[in-house]
């Protein structure tokens, strides 16, 4: 299912990139984008150019989310400017560098695609499918589905950011203004996921009414992705309190439909381990980023977090980035000698994060095939990226319910499963469970994007991060032996939960934003 998915994700990028000629209809660049949009099949793989845009977003999980969190510990290099040094360490001037700019850029790219098929294909006529699925209204769902995505993550990297629902001219964007945070919530995030969820179904469809190749957006991502932005909506900064309990009832429905069809749950340790191996993809996770190992069609996140390593792990060059596993969260792994996920997600020994990194030696030991020979470069690893996760849904539902008996046996089976005990003692209390949910999200999800965003969300982040740097700062008798990390507390304000708007951005048009 996946490769064949994948395929089309690959003629998809060349019909939007405007490369060489397709077949013999000329150069897609010089079609205009109305002959395009003449068909419903036309459509359908104008669709999947809007998934395309999804290709870049892991470098921002392990640049901007990631590299920021108090899970991550990044080594400053002293031989030359590296962006994710830079973001790790608060650098008050990365408004500057091209990481920033981006993300920024891409996620509107995702934004503009999704509004150009909205408006080409919600006037065409389709024919009736012989399924009787509305597969226009489908493929609109998933647009929109995909529109709220991009405008999730740039409200929560930018704060204040333009909000367009259409497509708009060069005049227009440079005459549209920042929407307060709030507002894009209420006018662009939640409308389009509530439309997915009324409008999509167990599956994504084909233009004929058929069941789609895996990895598009269905009913379900749908429901996990609201019931994420509303307990985001009830913490820092919005404080909207009384969307938490809305939050819980999206979960809990992707948690029932979760239980009742057997699906995203791997039943053992052993079953676990094989998440994070692209033979498996689109088995485990309610959506991903689809991946294949072809040139600019790999996993980016994979290359950009493993150092270098001999060739009896991966026969390329690794990028030689110092992105480790911080001290503390090494310490919370080690409270459990046993526990499965910690060497199938850090190196104990040079602590670098290898969840996604599907080495040669992870492949033997699990019984997979080597897959070295397609891994030609570093844009080439095949393993697809989680967005949405089952055990992240739970544990979010845990988080806001409380130590209820429900809340309490979904947080077992994560710990059970991993090889720890069950609860007991103060854990059972409130503040003994929400520190449990805490430390449970970050073992399970760890290098995910996620830490970044739960450190925010609960408005910890400012104490958290500066007292990362004080244990690299100082020796554990508390006397500094590295001066240069004591400047790093000084960059964390309350303000930095946010990245500044691209410098690019600004000077488009001087007093825009």
């Amino acid at each position: 299912m996946k490769r064949s998915y994948n395929i089309l994700l690959i003629v998809m990028a060349v019909l939007t990139a405007g490369c060489d000629n397709y077949l013999d209809v000329g150069a897609p660049s010089q079609r205009p984008i109305d002959e395009f949009y003449q068909t419903p099949v036309q459509a359908e793989q104008a669709l999947l150019g809007v998934y395309n845009g999804l290709l870049p977003l892991p470098n921002y999980t392990v640049n901007m989310c990631e590299g920021r969190c108090d899970d991550v510990w990044t080594e400053p290099a002293d031989d030359k400017q590296r962006d994710y040094v830079d973001i790790s360490v608060f650098n008050p001037n990365i408004y500057t560098i091209g990481t920033v700019n981006s993300a920024w850029n891409d996620l509107f790219k995702i934004v503009a695609r999704a509004n150009l098929f909205i408006e080409k294909v919600e006037p065409m006529e389709w024919p009736e499918t012989k399924t009787g699925v509305d597969a226009k209204s489908s493929f609109i769902a998933e647009a929109r589905f995909l529109r709220a995505l991009a405008y999730f993550d740039l409200v929560r990297y930018f704060g204040r950011v333009p909000l367009s629902l259409a497509p708009m001219t060069a005049d227009q964007a440079m005459n549209t203004p920042q929407s307060e945070a709030v507002e894009i919530y209420e006018n662009a995030i939640i409308p389009d996921l509530l439309y997915a969820i009324d409008n999509l179904g167990e599956f994504a469809y084909t233009v004929s009414g058929t069941q789609a190749s895996a990895g598009r957006a269905n009913r379900i991502a749908a429901k996990a992705l609201l019931g994420r932005v509303y307990l985001t909506m009830a913490g820092f900064p919005l404080r909207q309190t009384d969307k938490a309990a809305l939050a819980a009832e999206c979960l809990k429905d992707v948690i029932d439909y979760a239980q009742s069809t057997g699906k995203f749950w791997a039943k053992d340790g052993e079953e676990w381990k094989r998440i994070w191996i692209s033979d498996n993809d689109n088995m485990y996770h309610i959506f991903e980023i689809q991946y294949v190992a072809q040139k600019n069609y790999g996993n980016p996140l994979v290359f950009a977090c493993v150092p270098n390593v001999g060739t009896q792990y991966v026969g390329i060059q690794m990028s030689g980035n110092r992105i480790t596993c911080d001290a503390g969260l090494a310490a919370l792994y080690e409270q459990f000698p046993d526990d499965v996920r910690y060497p199938y997600t850090v190196d104990p020994e040079r602590r670098y994060f290898t969840k996604f990194f599907e080495h040669k030696i992870k492949r033997a030991e699990l019984g997979y095939g080597d897959i070295d020979g397609q891994i030609v470069d570093r844009t080439y690893f095949p393993i697809n990226h989680p967005l949405i996760r089952l055990e992240d849904v739970m544990l979010m539902y845990a988080e806001i319910t409380g130590p209820t008996a429900e809340s309490v046996e979904l947080v077992n089976r994560i710990r059970n499963r991993a090889g720890l005990p069950s609860l007991a003692g103060d854990e059972l209390t409130a503040k003994g469970f929400a520190d449990v949910v805490d430390q449970e999200r970050r073992r399970e999800l760890t290098f995910e994007g996620i830490r970044w965003h739960d450190i925010v969300r609960k408005n910890t982040y400012v104490q958290l991060l500066r007292d990362k740097f004080m244990r690299q700062a100082c020796d554990e008798n508390g006397s500094v032996i590295r001066p240069k990390y004591l400047n790093y507390v000084n960059n964390i304000t309350e303000n930095s939960y946010l990245y500044p708007i691209p410098d690019t951005q600004m000077k488009a048009k001087e007093g825009l934003y």
